[in-house]
């Protein structure tokens, strides 16, 4: 066998144990996903397919199999340089870490690099009444998605991705304006476009 032969055997043999390695990693996920009776990653939270709550009152349609939020970024990406305005936060008064804040524009730009959306504020309103009765941990508390689990400050946390500003929407709320939630209580505001917040993109 030449050189180029020996080559791509070495890598064939490589490949087959990445892809063995994913298949004993993918049924574990699944069988705790089964057991949750939820969909979770450590990055997302999904909700399925269906018509589901908001905080307030009403519902919100989510019409794809699962609707997944990404867990709000603790860093400023490479590609993200020319975005003049992503500041890194303080410290999260939920989960010590530090969150990247985003003005209306450049959490469009995120979204988008991701391939991803900014949510809508119904959507965002669902995902709160989600996240805090989903779980059992969560029952009756709304600190599922912005505290950690086991923080014994705020009962029912699960998630930890801060809660230390709102999240931005793509809802219009007038000129130069978004609707934003706090994941924390569940309340709705309105912020300009300059004004910095979190970002938990959508798919």
């Amino acid at each position: 066998m030449n050189f180029t032969g020996k080559k791509w055997n070495s890598l064939f043999t490589q490949l087959r144990a990445l892809l063995a390695a994913a298949l004993v990693v993918s049924p574990v996920c699944s069988r705790a996903a089964e057991q949750t009776g939820e969909i979770v990653t450590s990055e997302e939270i999904c909700i399925p397919k269906g018509a589901h709550p908001m905080v307030g009152g009403g519902t919100t349609v989510f019409s794809h199999d699962r609707t997944c939020f990404r867990r709000p970024p603790a860093r400023v990406y490479p590609s993200e340089s020319k975005v003049s305005r992503a500041k890194m936060g303080p410290p999260d008064p939920y989960n010590g870490a530090r969150v990247v804040r985003y003005d209306y524009h450049d959490a469009l730009y995120h979204c988008t690099y991701l391939h991803m959306r900014l949510p809508t504020v119904e959507e965002l309103k669902a995902l709160y009444a989600y996240a805090n009765k989903a779980n059992d941990a969560a029952t009756g508390s709304g600190y599922a998605i912005v505290a950690p689990k086991n923080d014994s400050r705020y009962s029912g946390g699960l998630y930890g991705w801060g809660g230390g500003s709102v999240y931005w929407s793509n809802t219009f709320a007038g000129r130069g304006h978004r609707e934003v939630a706090d994941l924390g209580t569940g309340r709705v505001s309105i912020r300009s476009y300059s004004q910095l917040s979190y970002v938990s993109c959508v798919r």
